[in-house]
């Protein structure tokens, strides 16, 4: 499912589609965490490279 138009998408399929650093926002007891990560886009979601067992991990679980 595709919930942006194909405009939409191919702005960020150019933005996004390759390794590229965004900020990965998460909250642990209403405090909140931003850190940098490497992702990248690719058919409506945004994949993440991460230690599985990370601080962020824990947040996003």
């Amino acid at each position: 499912m595709n919930i942006f138009s194909p405009e939409a998408e191919q702005i960020m399929i150019e933005r996004f589609g390759k390794d590229t650093i965004i900020a990965l926002a998460t909250t642990e007891k209403e405090t909140p965490y931003v850190r940098y990560v490497n992702a990248y886009y690719e058919n409506g979601a945004f994949y993440i490279i991460t230690y599985a067992l990370s601080n962020k991990m824990k947040h996003i679980k």
